[in-house]
């Protein structure tokens, strides 16, 4: 919030926020009014607390091809008011009082207040820049974790920890061998990992966005 306020005061880029400049796709605009234009009125009414039936069925086959997993559509998947309320009931639901949370830096702003609110310590670990070979110009794929030092925050407190592949707000997109790296020691130590995917279709310049739980 204090971040927020000063980049809003001194009128300075805010680099802890994704603000889009473009409007939704004209397909998904048009589908939204036709069902809102129809005289079905069950469409108006209560729902499923955890995601319409139909939605999440839908959610479930789209999801399931991509993670290589078979979902179940009524246990695997919720459906959210946007990824801020997802992220906020996740740490709700796993994080205690005590309990230690690993955060990579840089983050979005939101990790940090959400794993204090539900009683857990936040633990840093920071993408380290690389010097790019050749005289190339740096890329976010220059950003990396030390696997050394990521495994020094790992501990008997550790409950989980945050990724966000894509990076916001470096635009980062992890590699298989990272997110691995991530992986073995989150299984060495019986770690939760919450993956942040909120930008999972904005890759570019050629990088294949690796979703860690195929």
């Amino acid at each position: 919030v204090e971040y927020v306020k000063l980049a809003a005061t001194y009128s300075k880029v805010n680099l802890g926020q994704g603000f889009p400049d473009f409007s939704p796709p004209d397909f998904l605009k048009d589908a939204l009014v036709r069902v809102l234009s129809g005289e079905n009125h069950m469409l108006h009414q209560y729902t499923r607390a955890f995601g319409h039936p139909p939605l999440v069925k839908v959610l479930a086959q789209f999801y399931g091809k991509l993670l290589g997993q078979d979902l179940d559509p009524m246990t695997n998947v919720m459906v959210t008011v946007g990824a801020y309320q997802a992220l906020f009931y996740c740490f709700q639901a796993f994080i205690e009082a005590g309990d230690e949370v690993i955060i990579i830096e840089p983050f979005f702003d939101c990790y940090e207040p959400m794993t204090k609110m539900a009683g857990g310590t936040p633990v840093f670990v920071p993408l380290r820049p690389k010097a790019p070979k050749d005289g190339k110009l740096m890329s976010s794929a220059d950003w990396q974790l030390d696997p050394d030092e990521l495994a020094s925050k790992f501990s008997k407190r550790t409950k989980a920890i945050i990724l966000n592949s894509p990076n916001n707000p470096l635009g980062k997109v992890y590699n298989r061998e990272e997110l691995q790296v991530i992986a073995d020691l989150c299984v060495k130590h019986d770690v939760l990992c919450i993956s942040d995917e909120v930008y999972e279709w904005l890759v570019y310049d050629g990088k294949k966005n690796t979703r860690i739980g195929t």
